[in-house]
C-alpha cells in the first residue's frame, strides 16, 4: 500500500466512489451500452478508445494502454501524488481522513484562507487592470490579446502601499493571513503591500487553484520581476507556469520549457503550445516529474548566452532521473537579443522552425561533457568516463540507459560497466537470453505462459484464489519464477470479496505493481461470455474452467519435460529400474491429463 493511507480505508474510498463521476467532472463522457467512451486524455486520438466501466469502476484506454481506477485517473489527470489524490476524494465523498494522515493535511487545512486571499486578490487585480491606461497600454504593446489576458488572468496591482490591504480587510482577511499568503509586506510595526505598481500574473497550482503571483515593474523603481515569496500554499521549485493552462486543453504532444511569463503567454497565443516556466529558479527534479506526468515530450528554450546554456545544463541533469524508454527532450538555444516572446511575436514560423533543430538530450549531454577534453589521448578518454558515469547513473534501468553507455563507451574506445545500470555487450546479451521474453513474470515483454494466464485469471478475478486447493499450489509452486503467483494466490484468498480495482490499489508501489496492471488488459474468455457480465452464472463457470485448464497445462507441461529428460536417458542406456519405472508412470499420467475435458482455448 502506498504511503500512509490504511488499506481499510482504501477500499471504503473505492466503494464511495463513482468513477463516471470522477472522470466526468474532467472529461465529457458518452454512454456506450453498459459503459461509457471518449476520446483519451493521454494521448491525441480522432476516434474515443477510452473507456469507462461503471461495473468494474475502471477506466482502460485501448489506444494508449494507460487504465486503473478513480484514485489512479486523478494521479494521472491532476498530476497528484497519491495522498494528494486519496485526500480529494475523500472529501469529495464526505470522508475524514485517518488521524495519521490528517496530521500530514493539517497544512492543507491551514491553507484555505490563504487561497481565498489569493484568489480575491487576483479578483482585485483583474479589476484594477481594466481602470488602470498605462497598464493596458504596456500589454497592448507586448502584443497581448484579450483573449490572452483573461485566459491566464492578468491583473495590475495600484502604485499604492495599502489598496489591497484594505479591500482584502473589508472582505475578513486578516493582516496575518494576507502576510502569511505572501500578499503583505511586515516591517516591524509597518505592513504594507508586496506588490506595487505592477503587471500581475497569477500562478496556478495544477487544480487551477492560484497559489501566488509573479509581478512585472511598469517603472525603474525596484527589480522588474517580483515573485511572491514560499508560503504554505507555494514553492518555487514545485511548480510551473502555465502548466494548468495548458492541461487544460487535449494531452499535449509536447511542452515547452521556457523562462519566462510572457514567453508562455505569447507562444501559447500564437499557438505554439504548449508552454510552461519556471518562476525564477533553475529546472527542479520536481518539476521535471511535473513535465513527464503530462507528456512524453519536451523541448526546452534556453537563451544563447552563458546563463542560458548554464541553464540548460542544471534542466538536463534534474531530467536525467525521468528519462525512462520512450520520454523525449531536445534543446533549443535562441538567437543573441531573442527570446521566445519577441521571436514568437515577430516571427512565429521562424521561432516553429527553430524547434524543428532541437538538440536531443544525449547529443547536448556529450557536447558539454567533451568541452575542453583532448579525446585523443588516453587521459582526455579517462577524464570524459569520469565526468559521465555520475550522471549516466542517474538515468533509470533500461533501453535508453543502455545506449548512452554504448555511445560512452564507444568515444572512451574501453569496455565498462555501469553498477546496476549499462552494462557491455556480451553481459548484455546474456541478459537478453533470460529475458521475460522466456516467460519471466515481471515486465510488459512476456511470452503469455499459463503461469501468466493464471496470474491474470486472479487479478481480473480474485475470488478465484479461493477455489484452489493445496495440490493446485504444488502445481503453480513447480514453475519457474512462480513466486509472485504464489504471493498474489495468498492475497486474494485472504480477501475472497476483493474487486480487481481495490487489489491495484492493494498492491500500488509493490515491485510486481506494472506487471498486474499489464494483466489487466488481457482478454481471457469470449466476448459473448463477457457480455453475460462477470457475476453470472456462465461467466463464473467459465472463469472456473479456464483456471483447471491451464492447471492442467502447467501439470502437462511438467510432465512433459520430465518425460523428455528420461527418455533422452533411456536412449543412451543411463536408466537405473527407479527411473524406468518412473518414466512407466509419468507416462500414465501424461495419458491420464490428456483424457481430461478442457473447456477454454488460451
Amino acid at each position: 500500500m502506498a504511503q500512509h493511507i490504511p488499506e481499510t480505508f482504501v477500499d471504503e474510498l473505492i466503494d464511495r466512489l463513482d468513477i463516471v463521476g470522477v472522470i466526468s467532472e474532467r472529461l465529457p463522457l458518452q454512454r456506450a451500452g453498459h459503459e461509457y467512451k471518449a476520446c483519451c486524455p493521454f494521448h491525441d486520438e480522432k476516434t474515443p478508445s477510452f473507456t469507462v466501466s461503471p461495473q468494474k469502476q475502471f477506466y482502460h484506454c485501448f489506444g494508449c494502454g494507460k487504465h486503473g481506477s478513480a484514485i489512479g485517473f486523478v494521479m494521472d489527470y491532476d498530476g497528484l501524488a497519491f495522498v494528494d489524490a486519496v485526500s480529494e476524494l475523500a472529501h469529495s465523498v464526505g470522508l475524514e481522513l485517518p488521524q495519521g494522515v490528517a496530521a500530514e493535511q493539517a497544512v492543507t487545512d491551514q491553507s484555505k484562507p490563504l487561497l481565498a486571499a489569493l484568489e480575491q486578490a487576483a479578483v482585485f487585480y483583474a479589476t484594477q487592470l481594466t481602470g488602470n491606461a498605462e497598464a493596458r497600454r504596456y500589454l497592448q504593446a507586448r502584443g497581448l490579446s484579450q483573449d490572452s489576458i483573461e485566459r491566464f488572468q492578468l491583473g495590475y496591482a495600484p502604485n499604492q502601499w495599502s489598496d489591497l490591504q484594505q479591500h482584502l480587510g473589508r472582505r475578513g482577511f486578516s493582516d496575518q493571513v494576507l502576510i502569511d499568503a505572501g500578499l503583505l509586506v511586515s516591517k516591524g510595526d509597518k505592513r504594507y503591500d508586496k506588490f506595487r505598481h505592477r503587471i500581475m500574473f497569477p500562478i496556478h497550482d495544477r487544480r487551477g487553484r492560484i497559489i501566488a503571483f509573479g509581478g512585472r515593474a511598469l517603472d525603474d523603481n525596484g527589480p522588474k520581476y517580483m515573485n511572491s515569496p514560499e508560503t504554505a500554499v507555494y514553492h518555487k521549485g514545485r511548480e510551473l507556469y502555465g502548466l494548468f493552462q495548458a492541461r487544460q486543453r487535449q494531452r499535449p504532444e509536447r511542452l515547452l520549457l521556457v523562462e519566462g511569463y510572457m514567453d508562455v503567454i505569447m507562444l501559447d497565443q500564437q499557438g505554439l503550445r504548449a508552454p510552461v516556466a519556471t518562476s525564477g529558479t533553475a529546472t527542479t527534479e520536481q518539476q521535471a516529474r511535473m513535465l513527464f506526468q503530462t507528456t512524453e515530450q519536451i523541448i526546452c528554450c534556453f537563451d544563447g548566452d552563458r546563463a542560458g546554456r548554464d541553464a540548460a545544463w542544471k534542466a538536463l541533469q534534474n531530467l536525467l532521473p525521468h528519462m525512462h524508454d520512450g520520454r523525449q527532450v531536445g534543446f533549443v538555444f535562441l538567437p543573441e537579443g531573442e527570446d521566445p516572446d519577441s521571436m514568437a511575436r515577430n516571427s512565429p514560423q521562424q521561432f516553429n522552425d527553430l524547434l524543428q533543430t532541437a538538440v536531443p538530450l544525449s547529443e547536448l549531454l556529450f557536447r558539454e561533457l567533451e568541452k575542453d577534453l583532448q579525446l585523443g589521448s588516453a587521459e582526455g578518454r579517462a577524464a570524459l568516463v569520469s565526468k559521465a558515469r555520475p550522471l549516466l547513473q542517474r538515468l533509470p534501468t533500461g533501453v535508453y540507459r543502455d545506449m548512452l553507455m554504448q555511445q560512452l563507451q564507444d568515444r572512451a574506445r574501453h569496455s565498462l560497466r555501469l553498477d546496476g545500470g549499462a552494462k557491455s555487450r556480451s553481459n548484455q546479451a546474456a541478459r537478453a537470453a533470460n529475458s521475460p521474453q522466456h516467460g519471466e513474470p515481471g515486465t510488459t515483454a512476456m511470452v503469455r505462459t499459463p503461469l501468466l494466464h493464471l496470474a491474470a485469471l486472479l487479478v481480473q478475478q480474485p475470488w478465484l484464489a479461493a477455489d484452489l486447493s493445496s495440490n493446485d499450489l504444488q502445481v503453480v509452486a513447480a514453475q519457474k519464477n512462480a513466486d509472485v503467483v504464489l504471493e498474489l494466490i495468498d492475497f486474494c484468498s485472504q480477501r475472497p470479496q476483493i474487486s480487481m480495482v481495490k487489489l491495484l490499489e492493494h498492491w500500488r508501489g509493490h515491485a510486481a505493481e506494472a506487471l498486474l496492471h499489464e494483466l489487466t488488459g488481457w482478454r481471457l474468455l469470449a466476448e459473448a461470455v463477457l457480455d453475460s457480465g462477470d457475476d453470472s452464472a456462465t461467466a463464473r463457470e467459465q472463469w472456473r474452467q479456464t483456471a483447471r485448464d491451464l492447471l492442467l497445462r502447467m501439470q502437462s507441461d511438467q510432465l512433459s519435460a520430465r518425460i523428455r529428460m528420461l527418455t533422452a536417458a533411456q536412449q543412451q542406456g543411463v536408466l537405473d529400474q527407479h527411473q524406468k519405472q518412473e518414466l512407466r508412470r509419468l507416462l500414465m499420467d501424461k495419458q491420464q491429463l490428456q483424457s481430461q475435458p478442457h473447456g477454454s482455448k488460451l
